[in-house]
C-alpha cells in the first residue's frame, strides 16, 4: 500500500489518542415556498427528508465513523505507523493474522533496536468462536536459521502459509514504502543508540527526525515480490518453525492461554496459581506485597534467570471481526542484536545463544461468559506478565490503567528493581517493605519493556499501546 493510500484512509481509522467524532451536518437540497410547506405536504416532505438524512448519516457513520461501538478490529504496537498498517490490512479484508504479519514487518523497520528481519519470536493464534486451544508458532529455535532467508521472514512466511488470507506482497509493501519514505525516530530508539554506542549503525539520531532505510526498503520489496510458491519452498523440514498447541490455566475466573514448548509460559501459570491462593479481590498494598513475594519465590524455585534470557521485546496485539485474537512477540538477544549490519540493510541477531528468551504471548478470556472480557497482549518475563494479568483481572483495571501501572523487575541476582522514570510509581510503603524483606530496591534505566493490548468486552473494543514503548494503538 502506498503512503498516499494510508494517508487517504487515516481519517477512517480511530487512534486511541483521538476521541469520538462529534458535530453536526447541514444540508440544503432545495428550497420550497411557504405554500408548498403547508398541511399534509409539509408532513410528508418533512418525514421523507428526515428519513433520507438519517439513512445518509448512518451510512456515513458506518463507513467513516469511529468503530468503538460496533468494532471491526484493532491493532496495538510500539509504533503508530505499524498499528495503522495493521488496521489498513484489516480494512482490505485481511484477518488478524494478516494484520499481525504486516505490523511485525513494520516493527522491523521502525524499531530496529528491538527487532529486525533476523529476529526471533512466537505467535499465539486463538479463535473465540471455536474456543479451542490456541495454536502456537515458534520461530525462535536455531532450526529456523537459514542462509537463504532471514529468520523473521521464514517465521512469518510459515504463519502466512497456515493462516494468512491476503497475498504475501500486500503484507510487506507498506513496510517497504515506510522504509523508503522514512519514519519519525522515537525517543526510545534515539536513547538506545546512545546507550548501546550504536552510532556506527544509524548515526546519532534525534527524536522526531525522519529516518530512511533505502537498503532495507529494497530488501523488503525483493522479499515481497517472491511468489508464494517460491516463498514456501524455503520452509523445508530443516528450517521450519515449531507449531504446537497452547496450554490453558484458570486465574480468578479467567482462562489464561500461553505457549508451552520452549517457553516460560508454564512457569508463569505456576506463579499465577501462587498469587490466586491469596484470594485478593483488589490491587492494593497488601496484594502487591503478595505478588512480589510469590514472584521472587517462583524465580528462585525454578531458576528462571538461569534458564531464560531477557532479550529485547516488542509485541503486536490484534483482533478482527471474526473473533480471531492474535498475540505476537518478537525480539533479539540484545539491543541491535549482534551489532552487525548486513548489506541488505538489517542487523543480524546474536548466534549460538545459550538459553531461550523470556518473552511470551498471552491471551485471556472470561471463563464463564462468552461475551465477557477477552484480551490479547505480550510480555517479557514472568514478573511483567504476572503484574499485568493481576492488574487486569484482580484489579479489574481498564486496558490503559492495567498496562500503565507501575512494575517491578527481578534481576539475575534476585534483587528487586523498579521503574523510577515511569509514572505512576509504587507507593513508598511497598518500596519500604521490599527493602525490609529483601535488603534493597534498585532502579532500572529506560527504556522499559512495553506491553501492547487489545481487549473486547461484549461488542465493545478497546486497545492501548504502552507508553513505555512509545506507540499508539489503531482501531477500525
Amino acid at each position: 500500500m502506498s503512503s498516499t493510500e494510508i494517508n487517504a484512509t487515516a481519517s477512517e481509522t480511530t487512534r486511541e489518542d483521538i476521541p469520538l467524532k462529534s458535530g453536526t451536518k447541514q444540508s440544503k437540497w432545495y428550497s420550497c415556498s411557504d405554500e408548498c410547506l403547508t398541511g399534509s405536504k409539509f408532513i410528508n416532505i418533512a418525514f421523507g427528508t428526515l428519513t433520507v438524512v438519517i439513512t445518509i448519516a448512518l451510512l456515513i457513520q458506518i463507513y467513516y465513523g469511529d468503530y468503538q461501538v460496533v468494532p471491526h478490529g484493532s491493532v496495538a504496537t510500539d509504533s503508530l505507523d505499524c498499528s495503522r498498517i495493521g488496521t489498513q490490512i484489516l480494512k482490505q479484508g485481511g484477518n488478524a493474522i494478516d494484520a499481525a504479519i504486516a505490523s511485525t514487518f513494520c516493527l522491523a523497520v521502525a524499531t530496529p533496536h528491538l527487532t529486525g528481519l533476523d529476529a526471533e519470536g512466537q505467535i499465539l493464534i486463538y479463535n473465540h468462536r471455536t474456543r479451542l486451544l490456541p495454536n502456537v508458532i515458534d520461530f525462535s529455535s536455531t532450526n529456523v536459521l537459514s542462509d537463504r532467508m532471514p529468520r523473521l521472514v521464514l517465521g512469518l512466511a510459515y504463519v502466512h502459509q497456515q493462516y494468512g488470507t491476503l497475498p504475501w506482497k500486500k503484507l510487506i509493501d507498506p513496510s517497504a514504502e515506510l522504509a523508503d519514505n522514512g519514519y519519525v525516530v522515537s525517543r526510545e530508539l534515539a536513547d538506545v543508540i546512545i546507550k548501546s554506542k550504536a552510532e556506527d549503525l544509524y548515526g546519532r539520531l534525534e527524536p522526531g527526525q525522519n529516518l530512511q532505510h533505502k537498503l532495507l526498503s529494497n530488501t523488503l520489496r525483493t522479499i515481497g515480490n517472491i511468489t508464494e510458491k517460491e516463498l514456501y519452498s524455503y520452509l523445508d523440514s530443516a528450517h521450519q518453525p515449531v507449531q504446537s498447541q497452547g496450554i490453558k490455566s484458570n486465574f480468578h475466573n479467567y482462562d489464561v492461554y500461553v505457549p508451552s514448548l520452549a517457553s516460560i509460559g508454564p512457569i508463569l501459570l505456576v506463579n499465577l496459581r501462587e498469587i490466586e491462593e491469596f484470594n485478593f479481590t483488589k490491587i492494593d498494598i497488601q496484594s502487591n506485597k503478595a505478588i512480589v513475594d510469590s514472584t521472587l519465590y517462583v524465580y528462585q524455585e525454578f531458576n528462571v534467570n538461569d534458564k531464560f534470557h531477557e532479550g529485547t521485546s516488542t509485541s503486536v496485539a490484534a483482533m478482527d471481526l471474526d473473533e480471531n485474537y492474535v498475540s505476537l512477540v518478537t525480539g533479539m538477544y540484545n539491543y541491535f542484536g549482534s551489532g552487525e549490519m548486513t548489506l541488505h540493510g538489517y542487523v543480524l541477531d546474536v548466534k549460538n545463544k545459550t538459553k531461550p528468551c523470556s518473552r511470551i504471548p498471552i491471551i485471556l478470556t472470561d471463563s464463564f461468559y462468552i461475551c465477557g472480557k477477552r484480551m490479547a497482549f505480550g510480555a517479557n518475563g514472568i514478573a511483567q506478565a504476572s503484574q499485568i494479568i493481576s492488574n487486569l483481572v484482580i484489579g479489574g483495571q481498564n486496558t490503559t490503567d492495567g498496562i500503565e501501572a507501575p512494575r517491578f523487575y527481578v534481576l539475575p541476582n534476585g534483587t528487586v528493581a523498579i521503574e523510577e522514570a515511569h509514572l505512576p510509581r509504587f507507593s513508598a510503603d511497598l518500596i519500604q517493605y521490599i527493602k525490609n524483606i529483601y535488603g534493597k530496591v534498585l532502579t532500572v534505566p529506560e527504556p522499559y519493556y512495553s506491553s501492547n493490548i487489545v481487549e473486547k468486552s461484549q461488542d465493545d473494543l478497546s486497545s492501548h499501546s504502552d507508553s513505555r514503548g512509545g506507540g499508539i494503538a489503531s482501531r477500525f
